[in-house]
């Protein structure tokens, strides 16, 4: 059985300038007891989808550098610019 799954909506860029609306959605996945548990990626919008099968050890990697990103995105917009005085 499958764990509740997280959503989080989001703008999903292609290879141009336009954005369209879309979500990004992660759950895990124990069902085949061969592999054990997996965690599911899924991104997509209403015209497409794309879902990666992660073992745990891969989930924490993104997991880490999406953290990562998000602390460095977060520093950058707290620096006051020198040219607003």
């Amino acid at each position: 059985m499958s764990d509740p799954t997280l959503d989080l909506e989001t703008v999903i860029r292609r290879d141009r300038p336009t954005a369209t609306n879309g979500s990004i959605q992660v759950s895990t996945d124990s069902t085949d007891v061969t592999e054990g548990s997996r965690v599911l990626l899924g991104f997509g919008d209403d015209r497409e989808v794309t879902f990666a099968v992660l073992t745990p050890t891969e989930a924490q990697t993104i997991a880490t550098a999406l953290e990562d990103a998000a602390q460095q995105a977060d520093a950058a917009d707290t620096i006051e610019d020198p040219t607003d005085e």
